[in-house]
C-alpha cells in the first residue's frame, strides 16, 4: 500500500478499475488502509484487490476463540453447523435492514458479520477432522464445480452456502500424492500472497509505463514481473518476517512455559 502512494496509484480512479496515477491521495484513504478499516470508515481500498483483507484481519480477531473453545469443550461439528446457520441469519437480516441514518449507519458499517458464513466452515472442516473417503483426484473438479455455481448466481448466500459445503468436504477427501502437483501446489502457497499483492502493479506497469511497446515485450514482461516479483517480496520481506515472529512466539512459549513450571 505504501508503495502506490509513493509512486501516487490509487485504484478506481479515472474510469480505471485498476491502478491508475493520481495528482493527490486522501490522508483519511491513506490511515484507513494502514489500519486496515476501510471496510468501516467506508474510503475504499487504494490497491481495490485488498477489500477483502480487512474482514479476514478482523476475522483473526475472532476466530482463535473459537478455535479455544471448540478445542476445550470439544463441541461437536453438528452444533457448529447450527452455528453456522444461526450467523447466515444474522448476516442475511444485516444485509436486508435498512440503516438510515447516525448510530445505524455506523452499525451498518460493521458488515464483517456478513463475512461469518465464510469463515465458520473452516471450524467445521477443522472440527471434522480428516476422513479420507473420497479420492483425492476428485478435490479439483468439486472446486471447479463450486466455482461455476458462484459464477452462475453471485449471490451472499449460494457463497455462504458453498463455503458451508466445502468445508465439510474438506475432511472427506483424501491428501494428493501426485508428486509434481503437490510441489506446483507447494510453490502456489508458498508466493500466494506476494502474487496477491504485486500483481496489479504488474498490470499497471506494462498498461501504463510500457503502453507504447509492442505487445510481444509488454507480455513477455508481465510474465516476468507476475513470477519474479511474488518471488523477490516472499524472499525479501515476508520470509524474514515470519521467521522475526516464529523467534518471538517461541521466547514468548519459553518464558510462558518457566512461568507455569514456578507456579
Amino acid at each position: 500500500m505504501l508503495a502506490a502512494v509513493a509512486l501516487h496509484l490509487d485504484s478506481d480512479r479515472n474510469g480505471v478499475p485498476g491502478l491508475s496515477h493520481v495528482e493527490n491521495i486522501e490522508w483519511g484513504r491513506i490511515v484507513s488502509n494502514l489500519l486496515l478499516i476501510q471496510n468501516v470508515v467506508k474510503p475504499g481500498s487504494i490497491i481495490n484487490v485488498l477489500w477483502s483483507l480487512p474482514y479476514e484481519v478482523q476475522m483473526y480477531l475472532f476466530l482463535p476463540i473459537m478455535f479455544l473453545w471448540i478445542s476445550r469443550r470439544r463441541i461437536p461439528a453438528q452444533f457448529l453447523c447450527v452455528v453456522w446457520a444461526l450467523s447466515a441469519l444474522l448476516a442475511f437480516g444485516h444485509m436486508q435492514l435498512s440503516w438510515g441514518n447516525g448510530y445505524f449507519v455506523a452499525l451498518h458499517r460493521l458488515n464483517v458479520v456478513q463475512y461469518f458464513p465464510n469463515f465458520l466452515p473452516g471450524i467445521i472442516a477443522f472440527r471434522i477432522g480428516h476422513l479420507a473417503k473420497i479420492k483425492s483426484f476428485l478435490w479439483l473438479p468439486f472446486i471447479i464445480l463450486l466455482v461455476i455455481a458462484y459464477v452462475l448466481i453471485p449471490h451472499a448466500v449460494v457463497g455462504w452456502t458453498l463455503c458451508l459445503l466445502l468445508g465439510i468436504a474438506i475432511p472427506c477427501f483424501g491428501e494428493i500424492t501426485t508428486p509434481w502437483l503437490r510441489w506446483i501446489s507447494r510453490r502456489i502457497a508458498t508466493y500466494s500472497y506476494g502474487i496477491y499483492l504485486s500483481h496489479q502493479f504488474a498490470i499497471w506497469f506494462v498498461s501504463d509505463r510500457m503502453g507504447s511497446f509492442p505487445i510481444w515485450s509488454r507480455t513477455a514482461v508481465l510474465v516476468v514481473f507476475l513470477v519474479g516479483l511474488p518471488v523477490a517480496l516472499y524472499h525479501g520481506i515476508e520470509k524474514p518476517m515470519i521467521k522475526i515472529g516464529v523467534r518471538a512466539a517461541e521466547k514468548w512459549s519459553a518464558k510462558h512455559a518457566a512461568v507455569s513450571a514456578v507456579a
